[in-house]
């Protein structure tokens, strides 16, 4: 699985960095370094909402440190809330 997550200049104003570094201690913490590989991108488009992230390159979600833990759940653990 991949994950692409902004850090063009709007994504990086609204904290990519932070939440880059939130899924790396997540992917980690559930032994999945094997299985995801996690990379930053250029702009994805869609960045009014938040910091923009794609799985496999196909779906678009707009993070944020409130959300990026639920987002993990349920988009890359597969379980609900």
């Amino acid at each position: 699985m991949e994950i692409r997550v902004c850090m063009g200049s709007a994504c990086h104003i609204k904290g990519s960095t932070k939440i880059i570094a939130r899924l790396q201690e997540l992917i980690k913490f559930h032994n999945l370094s094997d299985k995801i590989d996690l990379k930053g991108s250029f702009c994805m488009g869609p960045c009014s909402k938040g910091v923009v992230a794609q799985i496999d390159g196909k779906y678009f979600y707009n993070l944020s440190e409130e959300n990026v833990e639920v987002f993990f759940k349920k988009e890359i653990l597969k379980c609900g809330e």
